[in-house]
């Protein structure tokens, strides 16, 4: 039989394998995240699940992934490089009466469940996981698989992580992929063996090499064995055979080819593979010794230190991650053991601060490096190397004057509002006295949104906390505090004192007619509400300095008796280090700073939260809103390690694009789940144009760009 033949009968079989579907799903919304993967929306329902086929070429058609419905818009991601949304079928059945996709006798829902012994896109029988696997679901079950030996024949696996794999009648309708326990088996033919398969004519066996140090996932690349070269249309067949089955894959799957035969490949078949979605790597691509990668080219000076997530770094720190923070304040620069991307938010805020940034193998190997932590240093990222030294104080401060602003930041304080007011009472030019927050989410009542968008409650002025202050001697406190030359030059010491100053607000008393207020104005909310005390500073949104999430909110719960507790807890917020280090290196005066409190009902239970901005200042877009969301009360502000939360953009225009493009999606939601269906982001849409036409009417900005 030809190989055409084939084909065409393996499309026939396949096309055969969804008669039973119910229906063809239309495809609400396409785009392509920053991983190079298609996003495809759908309307779902969780009785459901949804099969995603991809035409590779006329003649090659293949499912891609399997799906398990949830209510509502539902993003089906392809594991490997984005085709056309022309290229793209999405086929919906029932998961009490399943199909059989891969033609094999077994149920699609009794396969999925059963993976990674049995795979759904797969047509080989379920193999002992001693043996191997018909599926890689996740990276673990890789991890399980896989073994580092040396290979006599295929010296370009020693020392690496890889896994064994055989396709058996890779080229019949009916191809059975392995995945070999490589710690089982050593060769092939002893697997083969070992399951009783019947081998004529091995046509695609290799193996698949992960390289945690590529990109921010890591990189998994697969070969023939003995590192050869075929022409696109085997390989093709072999990477879509392999990506389908192991569908945790983020477009990170590429073609290695062994350096014995580079040329050939060069020479006969490279022409093949241009345009197409097989990433070809040459050996050094995979296995070069890549020690050092300059991120952000610049010097800097500060104390270096080992930082975990969960550790706020100080301003002056230079600092050492072995996994990459999802946000970062301003540092004097910054060392990774694992490779970053340029978009990463570790290089942005590098780059924002013009301060050094590099990726570093093994950093604390290098004596240089490691005999330095916990010292003053200079640090200097160039093109090729880097410079790491030792530094003395007078260097350290010296730089850091030459940064900082010349003149001292005065943020204007407005004490002569000494009442607590209703939030319908504030008006957008009170901001000097209340602070931006408590202001501006007041004059948002004003702007004709349905009743509890925006929250109803109260606005305690800065007034309040000058009075406190006051009352305890607190502003004499802080000075001794600040003028104590250990404080200003041992920063585990400014750590430990600040805590202290801290604890000391939270523990202090209030005067009688503070408390009378407060308990008039708790007691104003409906009974049983708790209540949300919200930080609204004067030292946000400076020139040069916008003080983001720097300061703490605090919920009053209905057995914390006195609402003076949480009040004090936001108080006490404005001397957090982080907060202190960034008011100090911007020179804007502690004493001067005030804090005021928004307070309205908390929100219980949250299905989202996050930020929206009015434009798009990350990936700078035009005529678009700039979503970044997470699931649940998993913050955005102050994220949880590792927590990689929702971006998306919206388009002004609903029409365009079908609304929205997703740039990233949540790793806390089911695999293909918006944190946000549809018709919430069609809200979000709405709103976020009215803000935004309201906000630059006040502002006095209509039509400048850049404002949002």
């Amino acid at each position: 039989m030809t190989r055409q033949f084939i084909l065409t009968h393996l499309i026939t079989l396949f096309l055969y394998n969804f008669s039973s579907a119910q229906v063809v799903v239309p495809i609400t919304n396409y785009s392509v995240n920053n991983n190079g993967q298609a996003l495809l929306s759908i309307e779902a329902q969780e009785d459901k699940y949804y099969v995603l086929t991809s035409q590779h070429s006329p003649t090659f058609e293949w499912a891609t992934s399997v799906n398990i419905g949830v209510n509502g818009t539902m993003i089906i991601s392809d594991p490997g490089g984005s085709y056309p949304i022309e290229n793209y079928t999405i086929t919906e059945y029932d998961i009490a009466n399943p199909g059989d996709i891969d033609g094999d006798g077994i149920d699609d829902m009794i396969e999925l469940n059963n993976m990674p012994t049995d795979a759904p896109i797969n047509f080989a029988q379920a193999i002992d996981f001693e043996d191997g696997a018909t599926s890689i679901p996740d990276a673990e079950t890789f991890m399980q698989l896989a073994t580092i030996n040396d290979v006599g024949w295929a010296p370009f696996l020693d020392g690496q992580l890889y896994v064994k794999f055989g396709i058996l009648d890779r080229d019949s309708p009916e191809p059975k992929v392995y995945f070999i326990n490589s710690n089982t088996y050593t060769i092939h033919g002893s697997f083969f063996a070992g399951i009783g398969a019947s081998v004529t004519g091995d046509d695609g066996s290799g193996e698949i090499v992960f390289n945690p140090n590529n990109g921010v996932n890591g990189t998994y690349s697969f070969n023939f064995s003995f590192g050869n070269t075929f022409d696109f249309e085997d390989a093709q067949r072999t990477y879509e055979l392999l990506v389908a089955n192991m569908p945790f894959l983020q477009n990170n799957m590429n073609h290695f080819i062994s350096e014995n035969n580079e040329n050939y490949y060069l020479t006969n078949y490279a022409a093949e593979y241009e345009g197409s979605r097989i990433n070809v790597v040459l050996e050094y691509d995979v296995f070069g010794n890549i020690n050092y990668i300059p991120f952000h080219e610049a010097e800097g000076y500060g104390y270096f230190k080992q930082m975990n997530l969960d550790e706020t770094p100080g301003s002056r720190d230079i600092v050492l991650y072995d996994a990459l923070p999802n946000s970062l304040p301003r540092v004097g620069g910054i060392i990774t053991s694992v490779i970053q991307t340029p978009l990463s938010h570790v290089n942005l805020r590098a780059i924002q601060d013009n301060v050094p940034n590099a990726y570093i193998q093994d950093p604390l190997s290098i004596d240089s490096i490691a005999n330095l932590l916990n010292n003053y240093v200079y640090y200097k990222a160039e093109n090729e190397t880097f410079q790491f030294r030792e530094a003395t104080l007078e260097e350290v401060n010296n730089w850091y004057d030459a940064l900082r602003p010349t003149e001292p930041q005065i943020p204007e304080r407005d004490l002569s509002i000494t009442e607590i007011m209703p939030l319908d009472d504030i008006e957008f030019d009170m901001s000097s006295a209340f602070g931006a927050k408590c202001s501006n989410v007041a004059t948002m009542r004003s702007f004709g949104l349905p009743e509890g968008t925006i929250p109803d409650g109260f606005g305690i002025p800065f007034y309040f906390y000058d009075e406190f202050m006051q009352y305890n001697n607190f502003y004499l406190e802080a000075q001794v505090m600040i003028d104590n030359p250990a404080f200003q030059n041992d920063i585990n010491f400014r750590i430990d004192r600040l805590k202290m100053f801290r604890d000391d607000i939270k523990d202090a008393p209030m005067p009688q007619w503070m408390m009378d207020q407060l308990q008039a104005m708790h007691e104003d909310f409906p009974l049983g509400t708790k209540v949300r005390c919200r930080s609204s500073t004067n030292n946000e949104d400076l020139p040069g300095f916008s003080g983001a999430g720097l300061y703490t909110s605090k919920t009053q719960h209905l057995d914390e008796g006195h609402i003076s507790k949480s009040i004090k807890q936001v108080y006490a917020s404005m001397w957090n280090f982080r907060a202190y280090e960034e008011r100090d290196f911007y020179r804007v005066d502690h004493f001067m700073a005030a804090m005021g409190v928004l307070c309205h009902p908390n929100f219980e239970e949250e299905k989202s939260n996050g930020v929206g901005i009015s434009i798009d200042p990350i990936y700078e877009t035009e005529n678009t809103f700039y979503l970044n969301t997470q699931l649940g009360e998993s913050l955005i502000t102050n994220p949880d390690p590792n927590s990689l939360p929702e971006e998306i953009l919206l388009y002004e225009d609903p029409e365009e694009a079908a609304g929205y493009l997703v740039l990233q999606l949540s790793n806390l939601v089911d695999q293909g789940q918006l944190v946000m269906d549809q018709s919430y982001l069609d809200q979000m849409r709405d709103y976020l144009s009215v803000i935004h036409d309201e906000f630059s009417i006040l502002y006095d900005v209509e039509g400048i760009e850049g404002f949002g």
